[in-house]
């Protein structure tokens, strides 16, 4: 199963890039439907460090935990195209039954702006509980769509 978009933000490429490498927009972008915490001690840094897991949490709304997972980033590019994945995976609760890779791809385009193209694709344990899942999922990337575009035009480098 998976949800995507493909949408234009209205900030520079290099602005959309350090912002998908901020904890802070990923709590951004889907809250109140999803709300994460940091599990270190330390809480979120400022940046993720690619290749350096961070445990995190995520509740529905706030009040349903969905367990526990980490964010491990991993930075490339194909073909010119610079691509964040996260790598991380559940330890815990619904996000332990779910196989996930998270995949962010981001292009100038000529008048400034920046296509931005995100995949999550998932499998879960047992399958059906991916259907169950998806209308919601479903909601949280339009969601998501729907903060990036209005948070974007803050991301001026």
């Amino acid at each position: 199963m998976h949800v995507g978009l493909r949408i234009v933000l209205d900030a520079p490429v290099d602005a959309v890039r350090d912002a998908l490498l901020r904890p802070s927009v990923m709590v951004a972008v889907t809250k109140p439907f999803l709300v994460y915490r940091s599990l270190d001690p330390a809480g979120f840094p400022e940046h993720w460090t690619p290749d350096e897991p961070h445990p995190i949490s995520a509740s529905t709304f706030g009040l349903v935990p969905s367990g526990a997972s980490h964010v491990d980033i991993e930075l490339h590019e194909t073909d010119g195209v610079p691509i964040q994945v996260d790598r991380g995976g559940g330890t815990s609760g619904l996000f332990a039954r779910m196989d996930m890779r998270h995949r962010m791809a981001v292009s100038a385009l000529p008048d400034g702006r920046t296509l931005f193209r995100d995949r999550l694709t998932y499998r879960t344990r047992p399958a059906l509980l991916g259907l169950a899942l998806w209308p919601g999922m479903w909601v949280i990337w339009q969601w998501r769509a729907f903060r990036m575009r209005a948070l974007a035009p803050t991301w001026r480098a």
